[in-house]
């Protein structure tokens, strides 16, 4: 594995093998877009062999980056330059042009729904919505304005 990207970013390795959510077959997040259309799939952070979604955290005065598992229904995650603590709600923007990205709905857990759009143009029939409340699990996958779930895995 190579130690840094042709761009000179660090690639940090994932030091947890799991297993793939679902029965033997799993959703991989390839690309993913800001509002802007940047794509924030970085590989600086790498989860069993698939490049991370990388976004920038924000809690009052703190910034940092925090990478994800683009593993549906993994909960793996890598926190750089700042800490969080399970129950906190941050604000995410983009990585590349800072950008707040877009709430879709509320979280069932009080908190917010965050919209990250897999085609470059911004359109919320075809996203993933992440739970800005720390460690909470709640995440939906929306494509042609149908919502996947992991049970719909091996209908694909």
């Amino acid at each position: 594995m190579e130690r840094f990207t042709q761009r000179g970013m660090l690639v940090i390795p994932n030091p947890v093998r799991e297993k793939h959510p679902g029965a033997g077959k799993s959703l991989v997040v390839c690309q993913l877009f800001c509002p802007q259309g940047h794509n924030i799939i970085s590989p600086r952070a790498v989860f069993n062999g698939h490049p991370g979604i990388l976004i920038e955290v924000r809690k009052g005065d703190q910034r940092g980056l925090v990478a994800l598992s683009p593993i549906y229904g993994s909960m793996s995650r890598i926190t750089l330059d700042i800490e969080v603590q399970k129950g906190e709600i941050l604000d995410l923007h983009c990585p590349i042009c800072g950008v707040k990205l877009p709430t879709h709905s509320p979280c069932n857990c009080g908190a917010e729904m965050i919209a990250f759009f897999t085609t470059p143009d911004q359109d919320y029939s075809n996203c993933i919505g992440i739970c800005n409340r720390v460690d909470c699990i709640n995440s939906q996958i929306i494509i042609n304005d149908e919502l996947i779930s992991l049970s719909l895995l091996d209908t694909f």
